[in-house]
C-alpha cells in the first residue's frame, strides 16, 4: 500500500436523491427536521487525472439541478447537531 493525495475535484457519474432518512447507523436529522439530499458517484480527477470512484452526499437536492458530468470540488456541510450542542458536519460535493 501507499498514500496517495486524492484530488478535490471530480465530474458526477451517476446521482439519485435520497427522499427519507437512511437505516441505522444514520445519526442525523429525521421527522419533520429530515431535509432529501443528494447522493454521487463521483470520479475524482478530471480527465486523463481521474484516479478513483467516491460515493458521497452532494450539497445539491433538486433533480432539475443535477447533471451527468457535472464538475464538481469536496466541501464540508453542517449534518447535525449532537445532544451537547457541538455541530457535526459532513463531507459533500457542491457543484463548480
Amino acid at each position: 500500500m501507499s498514500e496517495v493525495k486524492l484530488p478535490r475535484r471530480g465530474t458526477v457519474i451517476a446521482w439519485t436523491t435520497q427522499g427519507f432518512p437512511p437505516g441505522p447507523p444514520y445519526a442525523g436529522p429525521t421527522g419533520k427536521d429530515f431535509v432529501p439530499f443528494g447522493v454521487g458517484l463521483v470520479q475524482l480527477g478530471l480527465g486523463e487525472d481521474a484516479v478513483i470512484r467516491v460515493e458521497g452526499r452532494l450539497t445539491e437536492n433538486d433533480p432539475e439541478k443535477l447533471k451527468f458530468g457535472q464538475e464538481v470540488e469536496l466541501t464540508m456541510i453542517p449534518f447535525a447537531t449532537d445532544p451537547d450542542g457541538t455541530e457535526v458536519v459532513t463531507f459533500a460535493f457542491a457543484a463548480v
